[in-house]
């Protein structure tokens, strides 16, 4: 069995009483299911409507199958709305292969645990903030912003005291720390980028 609790701003924990050691679930096709199933919707309930008017000795209605296979036939290859109906088709179909073949990404950042039965996470903005918390805590530090991206955490950070001699190098150890502290499970590089102006 599997519970999970959540906690806005604190890492979130899900333990597992199974063998390995777990992984946070991944987020969902949430999306793709939608278009898919009201596609799927919509085509039934035409379906139905038409067999019921068929039976019940009415004509078809909003649309004759009859009629519009008619004029389908009429319609060359070449006519731009069957190339553009084509092309929005096929974008389509594409689009949601691609949803169901590859994975969907994690919410959470993974973080590393002792424990082989339990799996942490901690939200991007809240690993964010507890950088940016780490950054302005440097002495001439005003503020700061960090972007997590493939890998690296860019943290951008603004001094009123322009650029002086290790300044730098405090905020970028104080920021390794931070991420050595949290330890993500995919590790993270910090990058500092110093600017004078004070936002």
């Amino acid at each position: 069995m599997t519970t999970t609790a959540v906690t806005t701003g604190q890492p979130t924990t899900t333990t597992s009483g199974g063998g390995g050691a777990p992984r946070l679930p991944r987020g969902r096709r949430t999306i793709a299911a939608v278009i898919v199933a009201v596609l799927l919707l919509l085509l039934a309930a035409y379906a139905a409507w038409q067999a019921i008017l068929v039976q019940l000795g009415g004509n078809p209605y909003p649309l004759d199958a009859a009629a519009v296979s008619a004029r389908l036939n009429e319609t060359p290859w070449n006519h731009p709305a069957v190339t553009v109906t084509g092309v929005v088709l096929a974008v389509l179909g594409l689009w949601l292969l691609y949803l169901a073949l590859t994975p969907a990404r994690r919410k959470l950042v993974e973080l590393r645990e002792d424990h082989p039965d339990v799996a942490t996470g901690i939200r991007p903005v809240d690993l964010r903030r507890a950088v940016d918390g780490a950054a302005e805590r440097i002495d001439g530090i005003s503020g700061s912003r960090t972007v997590l991206r493939r890998g690296t955490a860019t943290t951008t950070v603004t001094s009123p005291l322009g650029d002086p001699a290790g300044l730098t190098e405090k905020v970028t150890a104080a920021v390794t720390e931070q991420l050595t502290e949290l330890d993500p499970l995919d590790p993270l590089t910090p990058r500092v980028r110093l600017t004078g102006k004070d936002r």
